[in-house]
């Protein structure tokens, strides 16, 4: 029972080996080029999608000064102009 299973883990790490190898994929130039011309590749637009974390962020308030900082650098917000 414990060969079948050492069998089964080594055969198990050979196809996760084998699946993991980069594609043996090749263009020929004339397709990159055929590809570069019709300008289809970045055409897409990436959908945005609400997330609470990006929420909070905008919504945090901006706290840059503090009246006990004596020394350091100073912070200010674009809309303390």
């Amino acid at each position: 029972m414990l060969a079948l299973k050492i069998l089964g883990a080594v055969l198990a790490l050979a196809v996760g080996i084998w699946l993991g190898m980069p594609a043996r994929y090749s263009q020929t130039t004339d397709d990159l080029e055929r590809t570069m011309d019709s300008g289809l590749g970045r055409t897409r637009k990436v959908k945005r999608h609400f997330t609470p974390f990006a929420w909070m962020q905008r919504k945090a308030p901006v706290r840059s000064r503090r009246p006990q900082m004596r020394r350091g650098f100073h912070l200010e917000s674009p809309e303390d102009d």
